[in-house]
Parts: C-alpha cells; structure tokens; sequence
C-alpha cells in the first residue's frame, strides 16, 4: 500500500520528466574537440622546428666556414688621374707685364695720384679664369688647367 504523499511524489517527478528536454550524450563532442586540440598542437610543434631548421642552418654552415677561398669582394672604383695638359715653356711665353704692388693692410691708405686710374674701379681685359667651383669658364690662353683635387666620395663597404 502507498500513502497518498508517495503518490503525489510519484506524480510530479512523472510530470517532471515528461517536461524536460532530452539531453544529448556531452562524450563525443568532447573526444572531437580534444582529437582536435591535440592535432593543432602536434602540427603547430612542427611548423616551429621547420622553422627552426631552416633559420638555423644556413647560420650554421656560415658559421663553420669551408675550404674553399672567399670569393673576392668587388673594390671600389678608383679615379683616374686626369692627363695634364701641357705647360708650356718660359721662353715661349710673353712677358707678362708688371703687376703693381698689393697695399699691406697694416700700411696707411693713401688715396691715388690724379690722373692714374683707381684698381678697383679698372675693368679687366682679360676672360676670368676657370676655377673648380666653375669648371666650364673659359681659360685665357697659356694658362694651364688646374689639376682635379678633389677628394672621391666615401667608397660602399662590400658585404
């Protein structure tokens, strides 16, 4: 015989039960994901000793070095020096005229006679020569060019 308590508990888990939603099994899901988490791992392991390998050997090789000879490093060009020109010789030279003495900055200036033309205010005869700022000016005659002094730029260091 059963109490009517009994029968009311029986009831309501009945009730309960057919309520209630059925619950998928939680193992397989469970065993994919794992499956999963395990393959990711094993494969990422591998990618980082390939990496490794391939970063680390030819390190290793330059490193140990070979027999054979260092090939030869590529030098930087040198300039070549440029031919002189001719100078030509003091006996086929005219003479050129006398210059008038430079004042001493020291001296006292002394303004000029009358009738003689001031220097600073003489206009030249002559084309100016050509200086390493302005190599294209023309040269007068029997001057010879100036030799090319200026120094090469840095040269690239060969790695």
């Amino acid at each position: 015989m059963t109490s009517p308590l009994e029968d009311l508990i029986r009831t309501t888990l009945t009730d309960l039960a057919e309520e209630a939603p059925t619950v998928q099994d939680q193992l397989p899901p469970a065993e994919r994901r794992a499956r999963t988490r395990r393959r990711a791992t094993v494969t990422m392991g591998a990618v980082g000793t390939l990496a490794a390998v391939l970063i680390a050997a030819p390190l290793a090789i330059a490193q140990a070095g070979s027999d054979a000879p260092r090939p030869a490093a590529p030098t930087a060009p040198t300039p070549s020096p440029r031919s002189a020109e001719p100078v030509p010789s003091p006996s086929s030279d005219p003479t050129p005229a006398p210059r008038p003495p430079l004042p001493s900055p020291s001296a006292p200036q002394t303004p000029p006679p009358p009738g003689v033309p001031s220097p600073a205010r003489a206009v030249p005869s002559e084309p100016p020569a050509a200086s390493p700022a302005h190599p294209g000016a023309p040269r007068p005659p029997g001057v010879p060019s100036p030799i090319d002094t200026r120094t090469p730029g840095p040269t690239p260091s060969p790695r």
